[in-house]
């Protein structure tokens, strides 16, 4: 089956098919099922995917660009060094997914589950992270300015070495995280000072 850019697809079932080095714009899927589907090397920009299960899928070296990625499933899929460019995730899950050397790059991630994953070193600047599952992440290094932490799951999360100078951070308990040589600027300063029970005048 071919998949063509500038065309809507619903319902459709990619199950197993093979979709290697896939050029692809401006096409729509919703409740489609790329359930083991190879997608390597694609090239995906201005796409929007509803409801479409991408279990066990491969996404490797993939580049994708301005797309949509809405309450989509990427349980156990193969995302090594896939880039993800101005994208919105919002609600999808990443259950046991491989995100080794996966590069985001800005984007709205809120309300996504990307419990128990591995984002150390990472630059996670500028990225939408509202009501994202994070718990048990290790965040260890990884750079935050700009990003939207509000009323993220940070429980259990590794944040040792991370700099969160810059992140618009609300609804998050800091005194309940390990913030050892974690780097705050004096607005989160005073928020953890005031998590603490701290009168700050």
């Amino acid at each position: 089956m071919i998949i063509s850019s500038n065309t809507e697809y619903e319902g459709y079932d990619f199950e197993d098919i093979d979709l290697k080095f896939l050029d692809l714009s401006k096409s729509s899927f919703t409740n489609c099922n790329f359930k083991n589907a190879e997608l390597d090397e694609s090239q995906i920009a201005n796409c929007q995917f509803v409801n479409c299960n991408f279990k066990s899928a491969r996404l490797n070296a993939s580049e994708i660009k301005n797309s949509a990625f809405l309450n989509c499933k990427f349980g156990f899929a193969d995302l090594f060094v896939t880039k993800f460019i101005d994208c919105k995730m919002v609600g999808s899950t990443f259950e046991e997914a491989n995100l080794l050397g996966v590069i985001v790059t800005r984007g709205d991630w809120s309300y996504t589950n990307l419990k128990f994953h591995d984002f150390k070193d990472l630059d996670l600047s500028y990225i939408n992270f509202t009501r994202a599952d994070l718990t048990g992440c290790n965040l260890q290094n990884t750079k935050f300015d700009g990003a939207k932490l509000v009323y993220t799951n940070l429980y259990n999360a590794k944040l040792d070495g991370s700099d969160l100078r810059g992140a618009i951070i609300e609804g998050i308990n800091l005194s309940e995280l390990n913030l050892h040589n974690v780097k705050l600027d004096v607005a989160q300063c005073i928020l953890l000072a005031t998590s603490f029970g701290a009168k700050v005048e």
